[in-house]
């Protein structure tokens, strides 16, 4: 590893509008929470810096994504470059669980089957008005070979720990082989570990 640098992941959060990808983030980086956010065009960028476990350095550039079908075509170009991704539902709104074999279907087209992938069903404050139960979510993540949390950005449940579970997640895979990105300290400066080439080619529940 280069001196003075901390590693650098790209994390998506897709999923349909309205299911609070926006909110789930501003709980992660401001603890903050709004009922009411413009729709995301096209896509935002907000990074975070954290410490890791082992004391290292790390900076989360958090994508939050459009929702809306004719933003697709953006947001699976842009996951390319993706360390790890969130894909989120609305536990009260059946609809939006439903799409979830699409968005699946769409980044494995993107993606390698291991790829780091973390399911939340968000908004578990609002029981009353639940249309996906607990266990169609879990199944759905046993499924797909994903990690699974229910949570509330209203809350706070489970934000914190579905972020910490994606990064462990990534860097898991990286050990096998994949690619992190190191950011130096200074701006605008960017080294990325390339795989090596082949010698032929010289929680919380609610």
């Amino acid at each position: 590893m280069i001196e003075n640098s901390f590693l650098s992941l790209k994390l998506f959060l897709l999923g349909n509008s309205t299911v609070g990808k926006t909110s789930l983030i501003y709980k992660y980086l401001k603890n903050t929470f709004k009922k009411i956010y413009m729709p995301t065009i096209g896509f935002n960028n907000m990074p975070k810096n954290i410490i890791l476990r082992n004391g290292k350095k790390a900076k989360i550039h958090f994508y939050d994504t459009a929702g809306q079908e004719r933003y697709r075509s953006l947001t699976f170009n842009l996951i390319k470059s993706a360390a790890g991704i969130i894909l989120m539902y609305d536990i009260t709104k059946k609809e939006t669980f439903k799409a979830i074999p699409e968005w699946v279907k769409s980044i494995r087209e993107h993606k390698r089957k291991d790829f780091p992938i973390v399911l939340i069903g968000n908004k578990c404050d609002l029981e009353e008005e639940r249309e996906v139960k607990t266990e169609e979510g879990k199944e759905e993540a046993i499924k797909n070979g994903f990690s699974f949390f229910e949570s509330s950005s209203k809350d706070g449940i489970n934000v914190q720990e579905a972020v910490s579970e994606l990064v462990s997640k990534i860097f898991e895979q990286n050990e096998k082989g994949g690619i992190i990105e190191e950011e130096k300290e200074r701006k605008n400066s960017f080294i990325l570990k390339k795989e090596k080439k082949s010698k032929k080619k010289k929680k919380r529940k609610c």
